[in-house]
């Protein structure tokens, strides 16, 4: 988002009116998925007309992209955040899976539709939204490179074991929250989440 304070006023209100639209969509999308919810519904919501929406974002294809873009930009912005203070290596490896736990738990909410990214737009294949994906992922794996070295550099994980390696242990543990029927399992029996999370930690350090 630009700085509101180096814009003049009808650039600022532009730009005001583009963040409604953001947290109008944003909140309708995750209460409804993005199938469910039209160009209408965020005008609506926004306070602005259907024309505006159109001029400011094309379509709801882009908009969607946008919602996409900023809901995973948050989650690692979230992840970073976690682990920027200086604490021991298992009490961030323990931040890690209580959050994975409370964004699942949160998915999991009777209210909340679990199709939240579902859309007019195959998620799966679209151009942009891979690259948003595949940049998020370089992000992921710097700060889950970082995390590795902190172990090391404590003695608390083995100094033998590549990066990479690590790595991708860390990225299949996190693709096992992704899996449907999984998600559907932990609905019934939460703890799932703990004990998977103490496998993983347990397979970390020494």
């Amino acid at each position: 988002m630009m700085a509101m304070k180096n814009l003049d006023g009808f650039e600022r209100r532009k730009e005001q009116s583009k963040e409604n639209i953001r947290k109008a969509a944003s909140e309708l999308f995750s209460q409804f998925g993005g199938e469910k919810v039209s160009i209408a519904d965020i005008a609506k919501k926004a306070g602005v007309s259907q024309a505006t929406i159109y001029n400011n974002f094309g379509s709801k294809e882009a908009l969607t992209r946008d919602f996409v873009k900023t809901t995973v930009d948050q989650l690692v912005n979230d992840v970073e955040n976690l682990l920027a203070p200086p604490i021991p290596f298992e009490e961030k490896i323990t931040a890690i899976i209580q959050f994975i736990s409370g964004a699942i738990e949160d998915r999991n909410h009777p209210n909340m539709d679990r199709s939240v990214f579902a859309s007019s737009i195959d998620l799966q294949s679209d151009r942009e939204i891979k690259q948003i994906q595949d940049n998020a992922k370089k992000r992921m794996t710097k700060i889950i490179i970082d995390l590795i070295q902190e172990g090391k550099a404590q003695g608390k994980i083995k100094s033998d074991i590549s990066d990479e390696v690590f790595t991708i242990y860390f990225f299949a543990f996190m693709d096992i929250f992704t899996n449907p029927q999984l998600q559907q399992r932990i609905q019934y029996n939460p703890k799932l989440i703990q004990d998977l999370g103490d496998l993983m930690k347990n397979g970390l350090i020494k």
